[in-house]
């Protein structure tokens, strides 16, 4: 498995793909006769402007909603749970009953009353990959707990954007639950994580004291033009789902944009994008960390001292 991926199962963001059916697999699809159909629609529109106004916008709709739903199977990388060792962590599993689907986490913690990390990760990931971070904030005296969205790891269920948007408020009803008594409440998101923690933040109760997004793409329009799964003149064939630029600027908590010019999957100029976006609200934050994955993988002071340093 690559440590690149991002969106998509046909296209590794970050790496190069060579064959064009992989690179455009709706090329020929849906996207191909949306594109015919607003065509003849703009024409139409000409003549009669007023009148077929609302049947054009409802039509775009249809065709976004139709393109999405066939994206969704192709765009998220599941990796199943792989087997934690014993290392003496603290360490709880959670299981989140929702009506079709269950979600697993790991909750870790030694003091009740230690700030805590609400931890959301990445593409083609799961929580037995976070369990070395866990292990280093509990070090620097955090819980944390971490979750595998809908069809990941061990979760059940056929993820979509709607569904991983609700993963994120369910488990971090969970999670509010589990640190009733911590000092502080603080979001980390990673990668696509990012763009479900943007989302979703301002629904999240209590409300964390702060939002922290590292290697967050600006939007998915945006990452899906950028990695040519999409071209350019087909964004508005796509839903704006998971918008960054516009839910940072509508953050009701303070924000860390955490980047590293180092990270080959996601374009560090997308983070200075966020933290231009989130103005007085928010922080961007250089890491010269190796790579895009080294908050997981290599936590270290190197890594993680910046971070933590900003959020005392």
């Amino acid at each position: 498995r690559s440590p690149c991926l991002v969106m998509g199962a046909s296209v590794c963001l970050g790496e190069t793909m060579t064959s064009t059916s992989l690179r455009h697999p709706m090329r020929r699809t849906t996207s191909t006769y949306a594109l015919v159909g607003l065509v003849a629609l703009v024409a139409l529109s000409c003549d009669r402007a007023q009148e077929t106004e609302p049947a054009t916008q409802n039509q775009l709709a249809d065709i976004q909603r139709a393109n999405l739903a066939e994206l969704e199977p192709q765009i998220f990388v599941l990796v199943p749970e792989e087997p934690v060792p014993e290392d003496g962590l603290p360490a709880q599993r959670v299981a989140i009953e929702l009506p079709d689907r269950t979600l697993y986490g790991t909750w870790v913690s030694s003091d009740p009353s230690a700030p805590a990390f609400f931890l959301l990760h990445g593409n083609g990931e799961h929580i037995a990959e976070w369990r070395p971070l866990q292990a280093y904030l509990l070090g620097k005296g955090y819980s944390s707990f971490v979750f595998d969205y809908t069809g990941f790891g061990s979760s059940t269920g056929q993820p979509t954007v709607d569904r991983l948007n609700q993963d994120a408020v369910e488990a971090y009803t969970r999670f509010a639950q589990l640190s009733a008594e911590a000092a502080e409440l603080i979001a980390f998101a990673h990668s696509l994580g990012s763009s479900i923690l943007l989302e979703v933040a301002n629904r999240l109760e209590p409300r964390p004291s702060t939002v922290v997004v590292h290697g967050a793409f600006t939007t998915t329009r945006a990452i899906l033009v950028d990695k040519g799964y999409i071209e350019p003149n087909e964004r508005d064939l796509y839903p704006d789902v998971w918008n960054g630029l516009e839910n940072i600027r509508a953050l009701l908590m303070p924000s860390i944009v955490v980047h590293s010019p180092n990270d080959q999957t996601i374009k560090f100029s997308m983070g200075e994008e966020l933290a231009a976006a989130a103005g007085e609200n928010g922080t961007f934050l250089t890491l010269g960390s190796p790579g895009h994955n080294a908050v997981y993988q290599i936590p270290t002071d190197d890594t993680w001292g910046p971070v933590l340093e900003l959020l005392r």
